[in-house]
């Protein structure tokens, strides 16, 4: 297929965005995550996790859901139990494969924002799954941005720091091939969210998750971001960057001792 610019560019609909409600960036007191009783167009709830439809659509030829994660305004995934922490990703997983199988989108996307960089508008945990109608993130996102040294090396799965990063300078992408290591999966995410926003090498507080799928490979794919001020070289020319072979070999071995010696 021709490459059309235009399908790669999501229109939002900042009219209906000035709307939303803000408990990150500005001090808003009420949250519409905890007012359950007024939540609408729920789809399926499954003890304090709830699958509903975004009130604010706000990206056009889209379907938005989320999912709010716990009855914890104040939670946070790299705190959650492990057991409670797999239970949410294999729902969040169900719901993404459900909504794949819909076959109304080109591409699904499923992620989540954590903290004042991420890009989100509501504190109260909670994940996204949005349905494309027209854009399909595979033109953009391709299998080497997943790949990259190797931090942890096991049977069914494997974490590496990526070598050619979406936006760099850090990205931690974790691969998932025997789904029954789910529970070790998710404990690993568990422990590079909190390293990014406890013991990373900059003060940070933000961090983003996203899940990719690629069409004949079976596997997850996960990739965890820090986040803080986008590099200008990014902003102008999509120049990815990633740190020197002594930072990131400082970096990597960190946190094959975290993983290693936490989970």
């Amino acid at each position: 297929m021709e490459h059309n610019p235009s399908l790669h560019t999501l229109i939002y609909n900042l009219d209906l965005g000035r709307t939303k409600p803000d408990t990150v960036h500005r001090d808003a007191s009420y949250c519409p995550f905890c007012d359950v009783a007024h939540l609408k167009n729920i789809m399926e709830t499954r003890g304090h996790m709830i699958w509903l439809e975004n009130a604010y659509p706000v990206l056009k030829d889209s379907w938005q859901t989320l999912i709010i994660e716990s009855d914890d305004c104040d939670g946070e995934f790299c705190e959650y139990t492990p057991d409670y922490a797999t239970k949410l990703i294999d729902f969040g997983l169900e719901k993404w494969q459900q909504v794949k199988e819909m076959g109304r989108f080109r591409s699904v996307v499923f992620y989540r924002n954590h903290g004042y960089m991420s890009g989100g508008t509501i504190h109260h945990p909670h994940s996204q799954i949005v349905g494309f109608e027209n854009y399909d993130y595979h033109d953009d996102i391709k299998l080497y941005h997943l790949l990259g040294t190797p931090i942890i090396e096991e049977d069914g799965l494997e974490i590496n720091l990526s070598t050619r990063p979406i936006i760099g300078f850090y990205e931690v992408n974790l691969i998932l091939e025997n789904k029954e290591k789910l529970p070790e999966f998710v404990r690993y995410m568990q422990l590079v969210a909190h390293y990014f926003i406890h013991d990373f090498v900059w003060r940070n507080e933000s961090y983003n998750i996203f899940f990719y799928d690629f069409p004949g490979d079976s596997r997850l794919f996960v990739k965890i971001v820090p986040r803080f001020l986008t590099n200008p070289l990014y902003v102008g020319y999509m120049i990815a960057q990633v740190a020197n072979k002594g930072h990131q070999q400082r970096v990597i071995e960190k946190l094959r001792t975290i993983l290693s010696e936490r989970k």
